[in-house]
């Protein structure tokens, strides 16, 4: 079996999730003959469905925050598979005063349930995970996820100092980064390309391949492409906008565009 990631969405934000110029249906992983999807929002189903990924085949999911554009799909791709893992933040799975589960009760049940907060680390479905801290706005965490590849996931958030030292010795590093160059961020909103350059820049062992995705309008106006080109240029990292349906073989760390 390959070792792969598709992209079944590059869309972030309630703007671009609402108007789908972009997809939010999140990142599928197969990896070491496992399956599984990291923050499958609205569309998760149908274009893992029409490109034929069969997710009754998949064995869990990896939730980074609540938010409905990286979860709202998640019960209903739990809904067909058969005994699989839930890596979350735990706010996705215990009630609490400020937040309300987005996996039910149900789901849970069915499943092997890690809920998990920064700093944690973990073995789960064979892989040794390592929950990062993320600043948004709502409770959130980023993953690397090490199997035979390292697959770091910063999620939502802006840039915070120390936040590199995590994502050594990845071999994918996937930034969320929602603000063009030379614009500012908002506090505990999200990364600009400013803010990833400066993250990756002080990360010790640096990835193979960074690969940025979560496209706001803003980051749309502004070409993505050359977005990505500024991050390459600035830190000598090969670096990818992402596409929808966009195919990456982590084992040669090519791109392809899947035909539908």
């Amino acid at each position: 079996m390959p070792n792969r990631l598709i992209f079944l969405g590059t869309g972030g934000g309630r703007h671009v999730m609402l108007a789908q110029v972009r997809k939010t249906g999140g990142i599928f992983v197969e990896l070491d003959e496992k399956k599984f999807i990291i923050d499958p929002g609205p569309g998760s189903l149908v274009n893992a469905r029409q490109i034929k990924l069969n997710p009754e085949a998949w064995n869990g999911i990896f939730l980074s925050h609540l938010h409905p554009d990286n979860s709202s799909d998640a019960d209903a791709l739990l809904d067909g598979m058969k005994e699989p893992f839930i890596v979350a933040e735990r706010h996705c799975i215990k009630p609490s005063k400020d937040f309300y589960p987005c996996i039910s009760k149900y789901h849970q049940e069915k499943a092997t349930v890690y809920a998990v907060k920064s700093g944690d680390r973990i073995k789960a479905n064979g892989f040794d995970i390592l929950v990062t801290k993320a600043d948004h706005y709502g409770p959130t965490v980023g993953f690397v996820i090490n199997g035979s590849k390292a697959i770091g996931y910063t999620a939502d958030g802006v840039y915070y100092k120390g936040q590199e030292k995590h994502f050594s010795d990845c071999d994918i590093l996937i930034l969320n980064v929602l603000v063009p160059s030379g614009m500012k961020t908002e506090p505990h909103k999200h990364m600009s390309v400013d803010e990833a350059v400066e993250m990756v820049k002080k990360i010790k062992s640096k990835p193979k391949l960074i690969v940025i995705q979560h496209f706001s309008f803003w980051m749309l106006r502004a070409n993505v492409y050359e977005q990505a080109k500024i991050i390459e240029r600035e830190t000598g990292v090969r670096t990818l906008a992402a596409e929808d349906f966009m195919e990456i073989d982590l084992d040669k760390l090519e791109a392809v565009k899947i035909s539908r």
